[in-house]
């Protein structure tokens, strides 16, 4: 095997996770070598070795006879079939976004409150789109797009009453 091989075997001397005489996979994924302690791994799984979610990302193996084939996030793969050569990432264009926890998909880029309130028979004029980030969900302005890429959380709750 040369060192371009997508998994190159090899025992580790530390007793990996599965035994002390379990196999590492080294798996190339976009251009970085990732250890893979199990031979028939998630492309979920996979993806999440170089910091990428299904929601975003699609995960496609490319084969010694130049042919690719995308990966499932729940299809396994066999780290031991020595056809395949390496894997990589590719932004989805369909991506999923997830309100009030259920997912959905819309089309990655900018897009309009109302056209994702739209995906849950919702509108700006009674509703308000909350985006979850790196805290409380907070309120997204009706008059600006949103920037979607995958992944994204949304809540909706209904708008507040106007002056009194």
């Amino acid at each position: 095997m040369d060192s371009s091989d997508f998994a190159e075997h090899a025992i580790d001397a530390a007793q990996p996770p599965g035994g002390p005489h379990s196999t590492i996979y080294h798996v190339h994924i976009d251009g970085s070598e990732v250890a893979v302690h199990e031979q028939h791994p998630t492309g979920e799984a996979l993806l999440a070795l170089v910091g990428k979610k299904p929601c975003a990302f699609e995960l496609i193996a490319e084969f010694r006879h130049h042919e690719n084939d995308v990966i499932e996030p729940r299809e396994t793969v066999a780290l031991g079939d020595h056809s395949v050569k390496r894997f990589i990432t590719a932004r989805k264009e369909i991506v999923t976004i997830y309100i009030e926890g259920n997912p959905y998909s819309i089309e990655r880029g900018r897009r309009s409150v109302a056209e994702i309130l739209e995906k849950v028979g919702k509108t700006p004029d009674a509703y308000a789109l909350l985006e979850e980030k790196d805290g409380p969900p907070l309120p997204l302005p009706a008059n600006q797009p949103v920037d979607i890429q995958g992944c994204e959380v949304f809540h909706v709750q209904v708008q507040s009453g106007g002056s009194s």
